[in-house]
Order: C-alpha cells, then structure tokens, then sequence
C-alpha cells in the first residue's frame, strides 16, 4: 500500500511539473506488449527530432531504451488527469474510441494520431465509432482508407488525415523472426469476443485434447482480453493439461511461439494475418464463431474485410466435426500451402502499403506530415 501511494505521488508529481511543457510528441502506451507497435515510429522520430519524444506508460516495466525519448510511469488511476492535462503538438495513440468514454479530447493537443495494433479491417471488430475522433490515422493499407472514408461519407464527419504508411509491426516482425527456430509445435491463439459463445469458451478444452492425444506439441497463447474476461477458463486450462506436449504462453510477445509453430489455429484473430504474412505457414480457422463487433456492420456489405479474404484465399477451415481428423487437416494444410505462397506475395503486395519498408516511407514522409 505504502509503495502504491509512493507510485501515486510520484506520478502526480511528474504531471504537474509536466503541465507548463509542450512536447512535440508524446506515445501513451498501456503496457510493455504494446511497446513493439510504436517501435519503428520512436525509432525514426529520434532520428529527426531527438529528446522530443516523449513515452508515457502506466506499466512500470515499459520503457523505450533510448536516451534519445523521455520516459515516464503514469499510475493508473492517473490516466483521466493525464489526458485531461496534457499540453502537445502530438499525441499517439492504439486506443480505440477516443472521446467516447472516459479518456477525452482536449483543445492543449493539437493533433491525435492513431496507428494500428491489429493487421484487420476497421468495419467489422471495432466498435461503430472507434476512429472517428482521430485527427490523423497510419493506415495498414488503402483497404483501412477506403472504409474509413466510407465511414465519413455515410456519417458526415470531418475528413481525417489517412496515411497509407503500412503495418509497422509487420516490418518489427520481419526484422527480428529467427527463421532457424525448430518448427515443432502447433500454436492455437483464438480471438477475444463480446459474445460469450466463442471459441474459448465452447470448443477449446476438447480441441487441445485431441491435439495431445494425437501426439501433437501445442502452444495455447491467450489473448490479452482473455485475462479479464476468461480468468475461469484460463485457471481450468492451465491446471488440466500439465504435460510435456502443452505450453502455456503467457509471455508479453508472441514473436517467440510463432517462430516454432508449424501451424497456427485460430477463429478470427489478427495474429492469423501476422503469421502467415511473415512466417508464410498456413492458419486454420474454426469456422464455427464469427466476430462482430461493430453494430453497424452491415452499412458496409460492399467492402469485404481483408480478413475475410485472407481467410477465403489462404486459410484452411475446419468444424468441431472434424477434431478427429484434425492431424490430417494440419499435414494436408502444410503441404499445400506451399502452392500459394506466390499468390499471397501479390496480395500483400496489393493490399498492404510499404510491405518491409514502413521505416523508409514515415522518414520521407516525416517533415511533410509535421510541418
């Protein structure tokens, strides 16, 4: 208790010493795991304007190891202050629906940018308005500019800034895979979801089951969400399969699991898009839940998600009717994927803006989108 209110004061401190200060840049992070998404952005943005940046987090751990950024522990309890009292030219954001709960707008900002912490569609597992209030969006891919300006144009709102910079944590991920890791083991990492009937909850335990029963090594990483809404189930998971063959991944990265999975089983997570655009292994996808977060999802029939096409040209589907045979559905997954590599480099390609080159595009572009 007495450290909490040491932490409490302390952060307190530093926003009110911060108060009269006008950074040029300022990344508000949650935790350490979300740290690689802005890695590539703090990187350039050093370049060009060093002792500029500054990192705010309210994960003690998470900190940017550059002399170059100015590090700062925000408690949580601190964040509706924080955001209310901070004066900068620009704030950087992952948090969806900025105004529309507690974390607000405020006029000593002058722009807010988002950049993405997720390869997907913005139509389908956000909520209605969860970009609206951005005055600046890194967009993925012109797939992301065409349905936010959709999204405009249906709702009237003011037009955004959209910059087709590409995923940045695609270009993390390629910069640091290990390619020579031994490929042994099938990772399962299932979308988090509003709907209580889903993948973790229904079908999970059964599948895992059958997984090790066939002899197959499994990686079970849980989502972030699935640590507030599925405790029970994780508890259950964790404590029934005590077994050489089983891993339980709880770590902050993922890069490590996807490197040694030889296959990746998900419902509809955006890990699936990361994998199989970097490490070029095949997804299988449980066709039995779908994910649907937006209320407003079918103002947009017309734009097909490019998880959904990812799916449909590169994924393998299967039911619960097939957990039997699931070792087959893997080895016959494998082996034809191969087939398809060249017709996934043309669609990321197509579909994802600046594939590998995300850091040369944003420092080109740095001075025309700051000044």
């Amino acid at each position: 208790m007495i450290n909490k209110i040491k932490n409490f004061i302390f952060s307190l401190n530093t926003l009110i010493e911060l108060k009269n200060i006008k950074p040029k840049f300022v990344f508000f992070s949650e935790n350490k795991s979300y740290q690689k998404y802005s890695k590539i952005i703090i990187d350039v943005l050093c370049e060009e304007y060093p002792g500029e940046i500054y990192y705010f987090s309210i994960d003690k751990n998470d900190t940017i190891q550059d002399n170059r950024v100015k590090n700062y522990y925000i408690d949580y309890f601190l964040i509706n202050f924080f955001f209310n009292s901070i004066n900068a030219e620009n704030v950087f954001l992952t948090l969806t629906d900025l105004g529309n709960h507690f974390i607000k707008k405020t006029s000593k900002v002058k722009k807010y940018i988002y950049f993405f912490h997720s390869p997907i569609s913005t139509t389908k597992s956000y909520t209605p308005k969860a970009f609206d209030n951005y005055d600046i969006i890194f967009c993925n891919g012109n797939f992301q500019i065409e349905e936010i300006k959709t999204r405009e144009n249906l709702k009237k709102l003011h037009k955004k800034v959209l910059i087709p910079t590409g995923y940045f944590y695609l270009d993390f991920l390629l910069e640091n895979i290990d390619y020579k890791k031994n490929i042994n083991a099938i990772l399962i990492a299932p979308s988090w979801n509003y709907e209580l009937k889903n993948f973790i909850n229904e079908n999970f335990i059964e599948l895992i089951n059958t997984l090790l029963k066939k002899n197959q090594k499994v990686i079970f990483r849980p989502h972030p969400e699935h640590y507030k809404r599925s405790k029970k189930i994780l508890e259950i998971i964790k404590k029934k399969f005590i077994n050489k063959n089983f891993e339980f991944d709880e770590s902050s990265e993922n890069l490590e699991s996807m490197e040694k999975a030889k296959c990746l089983i998900t419902d509809s997570s955006g890990i699936a898009i990361e994998y199989i655009m970097t490490l070029k292994r095949p997804v299988l996808y449980l066709d039995e839940f779908d994910k649907i977060h937006n209320s407003e999802f079918d103002d947009y029939a017309n734009l097909k998600t490019i998880d959904a096409k990812i799916k449909e040209n590169f994924g393998y589907l299967f039911k619960k009717k097939d957990f039997d045979k699931i070792d087959f559905v893997i080895d016959q997954s494998i082996e034809d994927f191969k087939n398809k590599i060249p017709k996934l480099d043309n669609f990321i390609d197509e579909n994802f803006a600046n594939f590998g080159k995300t850091k040369f595009y944003l420092r080109n572009k740095l001075k025309d989108i700051f000044n």
